[in-house]
C-alpha cells in the first residue's frame, strides 16, 4: 500500500525526532548541573499557573527542529521568546476556557478527523501519505496487522497523527471562543443604517493646512511640569508587564580593512585568470576559498546582466562583474545544448512479478483505464495521468525514451518486485539550454584586522568606565552610541543576532555599569552602558522615549493654540487662508469608512458632518491647523445590500475585529496577570 511506503520514506524524520528528544533531555541535565535552575524553574508565571523550565526546554526543541529545514532559519534568541510568547497566550486560553465552559467532545473530534466533512488538515494529510480518506488512514493506524504491518513500522504516523489530533483540537476550541465574543458584537438596524450613509457618500473637498512641523521648536519650551501633567492624562499608555532598562550600547562591524579588500582583488584576479583556462572550472576550485556554483538554465533564467553576452558567447566564454561592497563575481559558460522541456506524462506504477507487469502493459495499450485497472489490481497498482514535468535534467537514458516514446505506455524501470510504465502525452518544442558556472569571492576582516578593531573598542572602554564618558567620548573615538529601550523580552539588540547575551548582562547589573566587549556574533563586536532602570508598574514621565514623545504633543498643541489665534477670523475662504499659511490649496475625496492619508482623522470627522459649500475652519489638530471647504456630495450608484453591509461591520467593527486572535490574546493578557523570568535562564 502506498501508505505503508510513505512510512518506509519518513525513517529519517523520525530519527531526527528521537535525536532531537534527546538533545532536549541532554540540554535540560546540562542547565540543572551548572545549577543555572536556582531555586525555582518557572519561566513564566500565568495568574496562578506556572510554565516550567523543562516544558519550555522541549518545546523549543520541537519548534528548531521544525524550523532546521527552513531556508532561513529563526534567531535561537527571537525563537525563545516567540515559544514562550505562545506558551503564555495558551495558557491563557486555557483558563479562558475553564472560565466560560468552552470545551470540544469527543465525538466533535472523531467528525472533525475522519467524519464525511473532515477538517481540510485532516484531509490534506491523508492524502500526503496515500490514504483515499482520514478515515481509510485512521483504520490503517488503529489497525494495521490488517495490512500485514508490523506496530513499530507505524509509530511515526500515529504520533503524527496524535499531533495533528491536538491541533485541530486547539484550533477548533479556539474557534468556539472567537464564535462566543463576536457574538457579544453584532450589528443592529442603526449600525447598519449609520455604516450605509458612510460608504455611500464622498465629500469633495478643497483644504488647507498649517503643518506644525514646519514651526521651529525653539520657540515653545515645555517644562517639566507640563510633562509631568501630560503623563498623567497618558498614564495608561506608560503601563508596563516587565521592568524596563534603558542603554547605550555602541556596535564596531568586524570589516575588512584597506589591505584586506587588496588581497581579496588579488584573489579575485587569480580566480578569474584561472577560470579563462580551459572548459572547465577545476583549475578555480584550486584557489579553495571561492564559491562556485553550476546551473543548467534556460534563457530568461541567466542572469540579467549577462544574459545578452551569454545568449550569442561560445561554450567557454567568461564575463566578470563589477566588484560591489567587495563581493566579487565571474562567470563561466560551460555548455549549450538544445534540449527537451516541458513534457506531459502518465505514470504507473505496479507491484507484482514480471507476468503481472507484463499485464499491466498490455491493458494499459490496449485501452484500459487507470481506475479499471486499480479494480482489477487492488492495492497493487496506482499512478498519475497528464503531468507536466521539466525533463531537462533527467538523465539520458530517461531523456532518450522520452524523445523516441511512441503514443503507447513503456517500460520505464523494472524489477521482480516491480515496475513504472510510462507513457509521453505531449511535448514541447526543445529549448537551448546554458550551463552556467558562477564563481563568487568576499572579502573578509582578516584576523590581524579583528584584532586590531577589538584592541582599539576595548581601549576605548579601558578609558571611558563611566556612563557619560562612554556617551560623550563615542563618537570623538570615531563609534555611535545608541540609545535602545530594553525588556527581558527583547531577543536582540537592534536587529542584530547573537547579541542576547548583551540583554542579560544589562539586566544583571546596575545602572550606570558599562559592559565588557561581547563577540558572540562574529561580524559584530559590541559594549552596552546601562543609564536608567524602570522597575515600577509605570513607565515614568521622563524616559527619554516618553519624555520625547510627549514634548511632542505638548509642543504641537502649543503651537496649535497660537496659529489659531493668529489665524481665527482672518479670512474668508480656503484660497486667502492658504496664502497666509504659505501654502497651496489641496483638493481630497474623503469617505468617512475609509478616511483619507492628506487629513488627519478628527478632521475627516468634521468634514463628514459639514454642510457643503460652506468653508469650515480653523480647526486645530494633531499635526497641523485646518480650513477645509466640501464643495460636493457624490452619492454611490449603487447602495450596499444588508448582506454586504453585515459583512462589513463585521470585518471591521463586530466579530471579525473583536474575535481577530491578536485582540483576544491583549484582551485576556489584560485580565491576567503574567510575569516572565526567561531573563533567568537565558
Amino acid at each position: 500500500m502506498a501508505t505503508l511506503e510513505k512510512i518506509r520514506q519518513r525513517k529519517k524524520v523520525l530519527a531526527l525526532v528521537i535525536g532531537a528528544a534527546l538533545l532536549a533531555f541532554i540540554i535540560e541535565e546540562g542547565v540543572r548541573a551548572l545549577g543555572l535552575l536556582g531555586s525555582s524553574t518557572t519561566v513564566a508565571k500565568v495568574g496562578n499557573e506556572k510554565i516550567e523550565i523543562h516544558s519550555f526546554q522541549k518545546r523549543m526543541e520541537m519548534e528548531a527542529n521544525a524550523d532546521q529545514n527552513n531556508a532561513q532559519q529563526t534567531d535561537p534568541e527571537v525563537r525563545r521568546q516567540q515559544v514562550l510568547d505562545e506558551m503564555i497566550h495558551e495558557e491563557l486560553l486555557n483558563q479562558e476556557y475553564e472560565k466560560v465552559g468552552i470545551e470540544v467532545h469527543s465525538d466533535e473530534i472523531t467528525q472533525l478527523m475522519t467524519g464525511k466533512n473532515a477538517a481540510p488538515a485532516a484531509v490534506q494529510f491523508a492524502e500526503q501519505v496515500g490514504a483515499k480518506s482520514p478515515l481509510e488512514l485512521y483504520e490503517f493506524i488503529t489497525n494495521p496487522g490488517k495490512q500485514g504491518v508490523q506496530e513499530s513500522q507505524i509509530a511515526e504516523l500515529k504520533m503524527e497523527w496524535q499531533k495533528l489530533t491536538e491541533d485541530i483540537y486547539k484550533q477548533y476550541r479556539f474557534a468556539k471562543l472567537q464564535y462566543l465574543i463576536g457574538g457579544c458584537f453584532p450589528a443592529n438596524d442603526l449600525d447598519l443604517a449609520q455604516l450605509a450613509e458612510e460608504q455611500s457618500i464622498t465629500n469633495v473637498v478643497t483644504f488647507a493646512k498649517k503643518e506644525y512641523s514646519s514651526i521651529p521648536d525653539d520657540k515653545y519650551p515645555v517644562s517639566d511640569a507640563e510633562l509631568q501633567a501630560e503623563w498623567e492624562k497618558m498614564k495608561p499608555v506608560f503601563k508596563k508587564d516587565e521592568e524596563f532598562r534603558n542603554i547605550h550600547y555602541i556596535a564596531v562591524n568586524i570589516v575588512p580593512s584597506v589591505e584586506d579588500i587588496a588581497a581579496a582583488q588579488k584573489i579575485a584576479d587569480a580566480a578569474y585568470i584561472a577560470l579563462q583556462k580551459g572548459r572547465g572550472v577545476d583549475s578555480v576550485r584550486l584557489l579553495g576559498t571561492v564559491q562556485i556554483d553550476t546551473a543548467k538554465v534556460i534563457q530568461k533564467d541567466l542572469p540579467a546582466k549577462v544574459r545578452d553576452f551569454f545568449t550569442s558567447a561560445e561554450v567557454g566564454a567568461t564575463r566578470r562583474d563589477s566588484a560591489i561592497n567587495n563581493h566579487h563575481v565571474m562567470y563561466k559558460l560551460i555548455n549549450k545544448q538544445l534540449s527537451i522541456d516541458s513534457v506531459q506524462l502518465s505514470y504507473v506504477t505496479i507491484q507484482g512479478d514480471t507476468k503481472t507487469q507484463n499485464a499491466v502493459l498490455q491493458q494499459l495499450n490496449a485501452g484500459k483505464t487507470l481506475d479499471e485497472l486499480k479494480k482489477a489490481y487492488p492495492q497493487k497498482v496506482e499512478g498519475k495521468l497528464n503531468e507536466w514535468q521539466r525533463a531537462y535534467n533527467a538523465h539520458d537514458t530517461l531523456k532518450a525514451k522520452i524523445v523516441n516514446a511512441g503514443n503507447e505506455y513503456i517500460v520505464f524501470n523494472r524489477n521482480n518486485e516491480g515496475a513504472v510504465l510510462m507513457k509521453v502525452n505531449e511535448k514541447k518544442a526543445p529549448k537551448m539550454f546554458y550551463t552556467l558556472a558562477t564563481v563568487t569571492y568576499d572579502a573578509y576582516a582578516s584576523t590581524k584586522t579583528s584584532e586590531e578593531l577589538r584592541d582599539k573598542f576595548q581601549d576605548f572602554l579601558n578609558k571611558n568606565k563611566t556612563i557619560k564618558a562612554f556617551e560623550e567620548n563615542a563618537a570623538k573615538a570615531g563609534y555611535n552610541a545608541t540609545e535602545m529601550l530594553i525588556s527581558p523580552s527583547s531577543a536582540q539588540i537592534g536587529q542584530m543576532k547573537d547579541t542576547r547575551k548583551v540583554i542579560k548582562w544589562a539586566f544583571d547589573n546596575k545602572k550606570g555599569d558599562v559592559s565588557p566587549i561581547f563577540s558572540d556574533n562574529n561580524d559584530v563586536l559590541i559594549a552596552a552602558a546601562i543609564d536608567d532602570i524602570y522597575d515600577q508598574e509605570y513607565l515614568p514621565y521622563n524616559f527619554p522615549q516618553g519624555k520625547e514623545m510627549l514634548t511632542k504633543r505638548i509642543r504641537n498643541s502649543k503651537k496649535g493654540d497660537d496659529l489659531m489665534k493668529q489665524y481665527q477670523g482672518k479670512a474668508k475662504d480656503v484660497e486667502s487662508y492658504a496664502m497666509m499659511m504659505g501654502n497651496k490649496v489641496d483638493t481630497a475625496n474623503v469617505v468617512f469608512f475609509n478616511g483619507d492619508p492628506k487629513i488627519e482623522p478628527m478632521i475627516v470627522g468634521r468634514i463628514s458632518a459639514a454642510k457643503p459649500g460652506v468653508m469650515q475652519g480653523p480647526f486645530k489638530g494633531e499635526d497641523a491647523v485646518y480650513v477645509y471647504k466640501v464643495v460636493k456630495q457624490e452619492k454611490a450608484e449603487r447602495q450596499p445590500t444588508k448582506e454586504e453591509l453585515e459583512r462589513t461591520y463585521a470585518q471591521r467593527r463586530g466579530v471579525q475585529v473583536m474575535g481577530n486572535p491578536t485582540f483576544i490574546n491583549k484582551l485576556l493578557a489584560g485580565s491576567t496577570k503574567v510575569k516572565k523570568n526567561i531573563i533567568k535562564f537565558f
